[in-house]
């Protein structure tokens, strides 16, 4: 298995110039790169098309939610931009999940199930009475039954969800990718490159790890060797 494909590096810088330059060093070493809120709200769709020019699969993550009629012409705008895959929020509701999958045409659109920032003791503040598990189990079954293509989620869940969803081709994208798992930062549901994928993920969104290190291919080799040596066993 080539399991660079499975690398999406998030590309969470302002400047496009520097998006491109760390895009062309790495991109010989990753699947694809993910484009989310922070690049896209000073580019735009211009900005898009300039990255989408270096050929590589992109993941456009900008996690769309409101009202479905709001959402679905949004979709329909991003959708005709070409990315691979595009996110949206399962909590907006089987609605307005199922008007973005109407018009999707070759992008293939990835639910955000719970947000790996977030855990049981933020669900609490909320008001919900549930666990994450239990919460990111029925946003899933929202997704299926809408027919999404992917599930974004913590790799913890995705055994529980490969048990309880019928959809077993649902591509499980995971975040919250740590190598150091001291580097947390602002997330709180972690796991390992090599963890998630013997969980289940077929897409491991990775960010700092590389755009913030000092030799960022390097560091997309130690996430390799370390997807080997938890596959192998």
């Amino acid at each position: 298995m080539n399991f660079r494909n499975l690398i999406f590096c998030a590309i969470d810088f302002t400047d496009i110039e520097q998006s491109k330059r760390l895009i062309s060093k790495i991109q010989k070493y990753v699947g694809g790169i993910k484009i989310g809120l922070e690049f896209f709200s000073s580019n735009g769709p211009a900005g898009f098309l300039e990255i989408k020019k270096l050929g590589i699969p992109i993941f456009l993550d900008l996690k769309l939610k409101d009202i479905p009629n709001t959402v679905k012409k949004s979709a329909q705008n991003l959708i005709n931009l070409k990315p691979d895959y595009l996110s949206i929020h399962l909590s907006g509701g089987l609605k307005m999940v199922e008007e973005v999958v109407s018009i999707k045409k070759n992008t293939k659109i990835l639910g955000i199930s719970m947000l790996t920032s977030l855990d049981n003791s933020d669900l609490k503040s909320f008001g919900y009475n549930l666990s994450n598990l239990n919460y990111v189990e029925n946003l899933a079954k929202i997704g299926e039954k809408a027919r999404i293509d992917g599930l974004v989620s913590s790799a913890e869940e995705i055994p529980h969800l490969k048990r309880s969803l019928n959809n077993t081709n649902m591509l499980f994208v995971t975040p919250g990718i740590r190598l150091n798992k001291k580097k947390i930062n602002d997330q709180k549901r972690i796991n390992s490159p090599g963890q998630a994928v013997k969980n289940g993920s077929k897409m491991l969104i990775v960010g700092r790890s590389i755009t913030q290190s000092a030799d960022p291919i390097n560091s997309i080799k130690c996430i390799l060797q370390d997807i080997e040596k938890h596959y192998e066993h």
